[in-house]
């Protein structure tokens, strides 16, 4: 079997595992989908399609679905919004690791995570960098593409820092939130109570895999700061917070499992590291799967 196939297949598991956790409405399930594959599809394309790699791409979209999903607010919209651009994101990924494909073809899903999410602002500078660095014949008006990223970035800056008016308007709307902000090292714990510790440190060892000088690789690593920085303005662990955690997480599982000599090894190394790591977190949402039922059903 192609190693792509790992892309459809847990976007399918993920949207089932969903409506397993409680969730049937069409919307929410669709974009749950969509996140998993895409974090699946980012995860392949950032470190290949290895035995040990694809345990990684396994791991990352049920840990997305395990800590980005709310029982209590399965129907949402911000439920929605969130899958999406953590989907548009992830194929921004892909896009910017391909290098046999136009350099336009990540405009879409960049721009697509950027009005959705300010954490993923700076992929439109970075779709635009790479159209300008391209050896393929570019458009005249894709000098404006990075020009356009770099003002949605410091718009994103100063949208984050206002807490009044109509700028403190748009950063709460564009966050999310309207909640108090949060210091770096509270929100480091609560991350940590939120994925479990083990995919906490899993997620620290995975950021070591997107220090190398690729346009996909930069743009992970600004979805990490982007994250953090919206996390800490809208006072909670933000979606595509949990979502970079989970492709980090599955980019260190991956890694470990490489170490290993023998494909056969590096399967089952995997499988079971991931099963440790996603123990606490998976626990944790079919726990509060079953109480928001009980308190449905008691009405």
């Amino acid at each position: 079997m192609r190693s792509w196939f790992i892309i459809p297949a847990m976007g399918a598991v993920c949207a089932a595992g969903a409506a397993g956790l409680g969730v049937h409405a069409a919307a929410p399930l669709l974009a749950l989908g969509l996140a998993g594959a895409a974090v699946a599809a980012s995860i392949r394309a950032l470190v290949g399609d290895s035995p040990a790699s694809l345990t990684g791409a396994v791991l990352a979209p049920l840990l997305v679905v395990a800590t980005v999903l709310d029982p209590a607010q399965a129907h949402g919209v911000a439920l929605v919004r969130a899958c999406i651009a953590i989907a548009a994101a992830g194929w921004t990924i892909v896009e910017l690791a391909r290098p046999t494909t136009s350099p336009l073809v990540a405009l879409l899903p960049a721009t697509i995570a950027c009005i959705l999410s300010p954490a993923y602002v700076a992929l439109v500078a970075i779709a635009g960098a790479r159209l300008m660095t391209a050896p393929w014949q570019r458009p005249r008006w894709a000098v404006g593409v990075p020009i356009a990223g770099a003002l949605a970035l410091v718009l994103a800056l100063i949208a984050g820092l206002a807490y009044h008016g109509s700028l403190g308007a748009l950063g709460d709307a564009w966050c999310g939130s309207a909640r108090s902000p949060r210091g770096v090292a509270s929100l480091a714990e609560l991350l940590a109570t939120t994925i479990g510790p083990l995919a906490a440190v899993a997620a620290i060892a995975g950021l070591s895999s997107l220090v190398r000088a690729r346009h996909a690789e930069l743009a992970a690593g600004t979805i990490v700061v982007g994250s953090v920085l919206v996390s800490v303005r809208s006072g909670a662990v933000d979606p595509s917070l949990l979502g970079i955690t989970s492709v980090c997480a599955g980019l260190a599982v991956g890694r470990l499992a490489g170490t290993i000599r023998f494909a056969a090894g590096q399967a089952f190394a995997g499988a079971a590291i991931a099963a440790l790591v996603l123990a606490t977190p998976a626990w944790t949402v079919i726990e509060h799967g079953s109480r928001v039922s009980r308190a449905h059903a008691s009405r």
